[in-house]
């Protein structure tokens, strides 16, 4: 999941920062792009299980 995140923000950057002028629609989706994979790699770093160390600490 990070990784695709990580493409997704990748592509939009790539899109809005691309040197042509592109429709508004185009710079509106990389805009998306750029955001919701920014969230996806959020959540994924967030969301590790890290249950191990836990177990760990309390011996």
């Amino acid at each position: 999941m990070r990784t695709i995140g990580i493409v997704l923000a990748a592509a939009g950057t790539a899109v809005v920062s691309a040197p042509i002028a592109l429709p508004t629609l185009v710079i509106t989706v990389g805009g998306y792009l750029i955001v919701g994979g920014t969230v996806a790699t959020a959540v994924s770093q967030a969301a590790i299980d890290d249950s191990t160390n836990c177990e760990e600490s309390e011996n």
